[in-house]
């Protein structure tokens, strides 16, 4: 999968020049556009369906034998579903990911993570970075137990005054 349109055109066309059919779905394509070439890929009419996250949930596509990601998504649970497309129902799939040290070093520690709990092999590449991973927080509706936050008693008053403009 491709983070980006631009990328996800300019393969397709590459692909398809060097004798390699080919469909892309991205944000610029209308959804009918999308749909058939969603379909002809199911159907196995086009062997290659290059997708940018437009298509990372919600499609159900079985007998996917191989993802690339050539560009690793924003977020692990994002990997985590692009590479779920292969080994559906019982059958096996190979997903490849590429990851670029400049650009996706902060998700290594979610990555290998992800790694071990699936028993897949971690690359020693991907070890020489700092492993840690952020805890997320939520940042609104976040209670706190350190002091009990004192009930206040609010009254309005029922003078209100109507102004009519004549």
């Amino acid at each position: 999968m491709y983070s980006t349109k631009k990328e996800a055109k300019r393969l397709e066309t590459w692909l398809n020049e060097e004798g390699w059919e080919s469909v892309s779905i991205h944000s610029d394509k209308k959804q009918n556009q999308r749909f058939a070439a969603l379909n002809s890929f199911k159907a196995g009419e086009i062997p290659l369906l290059i997708a940018t996250d437009v298509a990372s949930r919600g499609l159900d596509i079985p007998q996917v034998e191989y993802v690339i990601n050539y560009s690793f998504p924003l977020t692990v649970e994002d990997y985590v579903h692009r590479i779920g497309r292969t080994g559906r129902a019982g059958n096996a799939g190979i997903a490849h990911t590429f990851f670029q040290p400049y650009a996706n070093k902060q998700h290594a520690g979610a990555l290998v993570n992800v790694l071990k709990q699936t028993n897949q092999k971690i690359p020693d590449s991907l070890l020489q970075f700092d492993l840690s991973v952020k805890k997320k927080e939520p940042t609104l509706g976040k209670i706190t137990m350190d002091k009990p936050v004192q009930a206040t008693h609010i009254q309005f008053s029922s003078n209100s005054s109507s102004s009519s403009d004549d």
